[in-house]
């Protein structure tokens, strides 16, 4: 099954599991005050207590992707997935193990979601799905699979949370940045679905005059 489909199949599950269990209005606050130090306090009065953390994530996947067996194996797999189990690479097991990792660092971004607002329901988070997504796709990875790298879905974060704070400081409408994002995500899959043809024609232009 396509993995997109599912995971998003999954996301509307688990919600409506959660709005359910919730009724779909109890908000959960009164969070103790340390806890609400990691989205809200400030490390030397000055650096935003969540920073080192996201700094450690991002390393820890930079270190991964770029430095392991298992980070160019996961570039293999994207690229062709039965090629790279010829190969001999595990496929099931290194895909379930990027599934759990996904797992545990969104965990933790909702945690610090919860500390940063000081409220948990059932619908936080709405539309960051989205963003994710978009983010990832702006910072050069291919939706199909196989290329893509860390400094590049920062950038995608940082193009991303410019173009919101701009549209904040400029007093526009909230939604116009979901507008955007999606406009942009789209944009962006049809410029490299385009590209994957003009190279699909141009290798098979290159076969037929060999």
């Amino acid at each position: 099954m396509p993995p997109l489909i599912v995971t998003l199949g999954s996301f509307s599950l688990f919600r409506g599991l959660a709005e359910a269990l919730t009724r779909g209005v109890d908000n959960f606050t009164n969070f103790p005050r340390s806890f609400l130090f990691l989205g809200q306090g400030y490390l030397l009065g000055v650096i935003p207590a969540q920073l080192p953390l996201f700094a450690l994530v991002a390393l820890t996947v930079w270190l991964l992707v770029q430095r392991t067996v298992v980070g160019r194996a996961y570039r293999a797999i994207g690229f062709s997935p039965e090629g790279a189990r010829y190969a001999g690479i595990p496929v099931g097991n290194r895909l379930a193990l990027a599934y759990v990792f996904a797992g545990l660092v969104s965990a933790l971004a909702a945690i610090v979601y919860v500390a940063r607002v000081g409220q948990a329901k059932a619908d936080a988070g709405t539309g960051y799905e989205l963003l994710a997504i978009t983010a990832v796709v702006l910072g050069g990875t291919s939706i199909f699979g196989g290329t893509g790298t860390v400094h590049g879905t920062l950038l995608g974060v940082l193009v991303l949370a410019t173009m919101k704070t701009g549209l904040t400081l400029s007093d526009q409408p909230s939604e116009l940045a979901g507008i955007l994002s999606g406009a942009l995500l789209l944009f962006v899959l049809s410029g490299e679905a385009l590209l994957r043809k003009v190279s699909a024609r141009r290798a098979i232009y290159s076969s037929a005059s060999v």
